[in-house]
């Protein structure tokens, strides 16, 4: 999963090297600013994983349905095997989605609104750092935690069953479509990580508890990182241009 995830950053980045390309000289200071400061942007996003007081509805969450779902895992699965819901064609769209391509579609979807929308080419890199850092640290926790827990998946095919890796990747990608499209994308995405979950326990490649589980650290992971990213940056008009900048707040 970390071996995906990592190959698919690699391409996100080349995809927006080439979109950069074409968009006006980058402000080589902001760059270098940006750079400079990035671990402790990083470190603030990783550190909201842990602030209860914003977190707390997702702990909540946690603490009452990764119990629950444990205790209905079997029972969940041997329901499913005796009463098959989606056709393999369906499965495969789960499967697909949650791969890399829901990541890849997020891309493109920032590239193309960012361009047609004006906004400067900082605004793009942001957002597609917002992308690559939810995504790849995701990934990172996924894989630790697989590797930690050891756990047999239900068809047996190996043992990174804990957590589902599609289904953290799906909801820590929605937190983050949300947050840069609103309330109707956002739902949609979240909805859309929800039905990967469902394709991964239908399949028998996940308990029930490894897809609660996924989804808890999934929001968790994409809520922390786009609160980061929502502090840094503000709207500021520019009454000379008649435009909106976006300016970048790095606090230490």
């Amino acid at each position: 999963m970390l071996i995906k995830r990592s190959s698919g950053c690699l391409i996100l980045g080349l995809v927006l090297s080439v979109e950069l390309s074409f968009a006006e000289e980058p402000d080589s200071s902001w760059i270098a600013n940006r750079i400079k400061h990035y671990p402790v942007h990083y470190f603030n996003g990783l550190r909201t994983c842990w602030e209860f007081p914003y977190q707390k509805r997702i702990y909540f969450a946690g603490a009452v349905m990764i119990p629950i779902s444990f205790l209905l895992d079997r029972q969940l699965q041997n329901y499913i095997k005796a009463n098959k819901i989606y056709s393999g064609q369906v499965s495969r769209i789960g499967n697909l989605y949650g791969h890399r391509w829901d990541y890849y579609g997020t891309l493109i979807a920032i590239l193309l609104t960012n361009t047609i929308a004006s906004q400067p080419y900082s605004k793009t890199i942001a957002d597609t750092e917002l992308l690559v850092e939810t995504g790849l640290t995701t990934a990172i926790f996924t894989s630790g935690l697989k590797i930690l827990t050891h756990r047999q998946r239900p068809n047996q095919k190996g043992y990174r069953s804990f957590p589902s890796g599609h289904t953290s990747g799906s909801f820590a990608l929605a937190a983050v479509i949300k947050y840069l499209y609103g309330n109707l994308p956002g739902y949609l995405a979240y909805g859309m990580a929800a039905f990967v979950g469902s394709t991964r326990i239908h399949d028998n490649k996940h308990y029930l508890s490894d897809v609660v589980s996924g989804a808890i650290l999934g929001m968790l992971i994409g809520r922390s990182f786009t609160h980061q990213h929502q502090l840094e940056w503000s709207m500021r008009p520019n009454s000379e241009t008649h435009s909106i900048n976006i300016g970048l707040e790095v606090s230490l």
